[in-house]
């Protein structure tokens, strides 16, 4: 049978993902009677604003949280087989005049507070190993919001930002002051700075015309640009977005993470003619053969991890990514293949 790809951030697409890759990403938005919504747009197709409606009314066009996460075939993975999350919340669209509408401020910061702390409530139910799950937001307020919500795992900032407002362009146009004013080496020691465990970070900043618009030092995947890399973030993670299979080894190859809409089983090869390898993570090939994270003897963990921190020049010692590694846990460190919005982007229209 052909494979069908599924709705994005539906639970089936969430499902599928984080079994078939080393993790998901979704994001979430918030409707009316207070709960949490697997949606990316900020208006479903009828052109509604996600916010200003119930999460009855939302039904036919997205899933709830607290759903995905009866589901043993998403959480099981993301409890005992070191797979990741990434959680990006949404901000509303101002003109929905939800958080602030249009002057934000304090308001913005207590609205996306609340749905920090709805998360953090409904993962509390799961002994959740800490390298395993990441929130992040374009929105400029998510690390107050996190701060005022008592928030104690991994986060991140997603940048440059994009503004929820605008067509595609638009807010590419608005962004590109910031693009050009952080290469990814700066970008990077912001993220430590703010105590994030990882970048995530677009592909434009390491492939492409447009790596060479930032000022600083400017980065690639292969050649000298992959040794400034390197060099730069000693074993920084990066999360890289959007990689299709043709960047897919390029990423894999340089060490980083790549966060693909590339789900299809029937993607068996690479371009080039090697075999995909769509968990190199929590199915990483050790002696010959791929074997699941979590059936590793320390040992075999201590060997792999040695062997990828002289690769990529990691600047965690082996003990210190040790003690940061566990059966159900994968230091931040190990490259991984992450599912965008679960299984691939989709369209409604």
């Amino acid at each position: 049978m052909t494979w069908v790809q599924p709705r994005q951030n539906s639970i089936e697409a969430l499902c599928y993902g984080i079994n078939h890759f080393d993790g998901v990403e979704f994001d979430l938005r918030l409707s009316t009677d207070g709960v949490l919504m697997l949606h990316h747009d900020n208006v479903t197709p009828n052109d509604d604003y996600i916010e200003l409606l119930s999460s009855d009314e939302l039904k036919p066009f997205s899933d709830r949280f607290d759903d995905l996460l009866g589901k043993s075939e998403f959480t099981t993975p993301w409890q005992e087989h070191g797979k990741t999350v990434c959680i990006e919340l949404k901000s509303p669209h101002p003109s929905s005049g939800i958080g602030g509408g249009w002057k934000g401020g304090s308001k913005r910061v207590e609205y996306i507070s609340s749905m920090v702390k709805m998360v953090d409530d409904a993962i509390s139910q799961f002994e959740l190993p800490e390298g395993t799950t990441v929130l992040y937001s374009f929105d400029k307020k998510l690390l107050p919001a996190v701060k005022a919500a008592g928030w104690q795992h991994p986060k991140a900032r997603l940048m440059p930002t994009l503004r929820e407002w605008g067509p595609g362009n638009l807010q590419r146009a608005i962004a590109a002051p910031s693009f050009i004013a952080h290469s990814l080496p700066r970008l990077m020691r912001k993220h430590q700075k703010w105590g994030a465990p990882m970048i995530p970070c677009t592909l434009d900043y390491l492939h492409g015309m447009n790596r060479h618009l930032t000022l600083g030092t400017s980065v690639s995947l292969t050649g000298k640009g992959l040794e400034k890399l390197t060099k730069a973030r000693k074993g920084f993670p990066a999360f890289v977005w959007p990689v299709r299979v043709p960047h897919e080894k390029l990423i894999l190859d340089a060490g980083l993470t790549a966060i693909t809409d590339d789900s299809s089983p029937e993607i068996t090869h690479l371009p080039g003619g090697s075999p995909r390898i769509t968990r190199p993570a929590s199915e990483p090939l050790f002696d010959g053969q791929h074997v699941p994270w979590h059936e590793m003897t320390h040992d075999s963990r201590k060997e792999f991890l040695s062997a990828q921190r002289k690769r990529w020049q990691w600047g965690r010692s082996v003990d210190e990514l040790l003690d940061s590694t566990n059966e159900n846990q994968i230091p931040w460190e190990v490259p991984r293949i992450i599912g965008h919005r679960g299984a691939g982007k989709t369209n409604f229209k």
